[in-house]
């Protein structure tokens, strides 16, 4: 609740005054009803936005204003156009009291009480103060989103780099297993290769056997085999 909201509530009353003597500053006219009374502050609240489309870095609250219904009195007369009549050439330079009573006696010539445009500005207060709580659910909701949505990111990055860790052992263990059987392989196939030489040794006298043994991966080409007995060296 705003300052202007709390004191119409406890019955304030619209009275400016200046810093001029009070024989400068003129009486306001008879009848002139300078009263605000606390139903003002508590006039039906404007329509309420549950979730608001108005972004919370608007500048100009006129949109605020709208997206709540708020709209001018009929006749015209909201704090708006009070404002304007304040700040016009022709008051401006006036002090506070004399403005106030000369806005005061313009709008009664216009069928306007000041107590409707201070009920416009309660009520653009009011507008501004469900906006304000809108933007805070938001943030806090939004946040709480968030914070949920990295928790299951990160869960789910966790998970992925426990399958790929594993994937990569996996295909390390595969290689390596490969690897040993190869070599293994190598050797078997030597082994055989050598069977197979001293098998058809027995059947060549001279010659290069036709038989050969393929070096063992890494390692250097072995020797011929020494000859057998009764073969030339």
């Amino acid at each position: 609740m705003s300052k202007l909201t709390e004191l119409l509530s406890k019955g304030a009353r619209l009275i400016v005054t200046d810093e001029a003597p009070a024989a400068e500053v003129p009486e306001p006219a008879p009848g002139r009803d300078r009263e605000i009374s606390p139903e003002i502050a508590d006039a039906p609240p404007p329509r309420q936005v549950k979730q608001s489309a108005v972004s919370a870095a608007v500048e100009d609250f006129a949109a605020v204003y709208q997206e709540a219904g708020i709209e001018p009195p009929a006749h015209g007369y909201g704090i708006d156009k009070v404002a304007e009549m304040l700040e016009s050439k022709r008051l401006a330079p006036l002090g506070r009291e004399v403005k106030a009573t000369a806005v005061m006696a313009a709008l009664e010539a216009a069928g306007a009480p000041i107590r409707e445009a201070i009920q416009d500005a309660v009520l653009r207060d009011k507008a501004l103060d469900a906006f304000e709580t809108a933007k805070q659910r938001e943030l806090t909701e939004g946040r709480a989103k968030g914070e949920a949505r990295i928790q299951e990111l990160t869960a789910e990055m966790d998970s992925l780099l426990k399958k790929i860790n594993a994937e990569i052992e996996r295909l390390k263990q595969e290689a390596d297993a490969a690897a040993k059987a190869f070599a293994a392989l190598q050797v078997r196939k030597r082994r055989e290769e050598e069977r197979l030489r001293d098998l058809v040794a027995h059947f060549i006298e001279g010659g290069d056997n036709p038989i050969t043994t393929s070096p063992l991966r890494g390692a250097s080409s072995p020797p011929p085999p020494p000859p057998k007995p009764g073969q030339p060296s």
